[in-house]
């Protein structure tokens, strides 16, 4: 049994095949791109914030056992510059936005919840944005 292991311990030894890694890696970069003094052009991009302007309060829900959810709950939608404080508000906002194929970004600050999210995204692919994607931001008021 030693024979076998002993064997078998100089045929993997014999065999292994030692590369350096030189520190580069190859790659087929273009070469008539990178750092350049020409302009950028800037990209347009939408901004949608989502802010719990009341809390409300936290009941059991009625029609599901064991859930809860918030009543007189109010939140308050930010699109760029322009406050809005229905979602009937924005979305008739965003019907008139020249654009459709621009990326909105969608921040849902503190205490927002699930629910709170899914009607701004149900609402920016209804009026045709497809481009949605999340970002957070850092807030200490937990």
């Amino acid at each position: 049994m030693i024979d076998v292991t002993f064997l078998l311990l100089v045929f993997f030894i014999v065999t292994l095949n030692f590369r350096m890694l030189e520190g580069r890696l190859d790659s087929a970069l273009p070469k008539g791109m990178g750092i350049g003094d020409g302009p950028v052009d800037e990209i347009e991009k939408l901004y949608v914030a989502i802010y719990v302007a009341e809390p409300g309060e936290l009941v059991a829900d009625p029609e599901a056992k064991g859930l809860q959810m918030y009543q007189g709950r109010r939140l308050r939608y930010e699109v760029g510059a322009r406050r809005f404080d229905t979602l009937t508000g924005m979305r008739d906002f965003l019907a008139t936005w020249p654009t459709r194929d621009i990326p909105v970004s969608v921040d849902a600050k503190v205490a927002t919840t699930y629910g709170d999210v899914i009607p701004v995204v149900d609402t920016l692919l209804e009026r045709g944005f497809e481009n949605v994607a999340f970002v957070g931001s850092f807030e200490q008021d937990w």
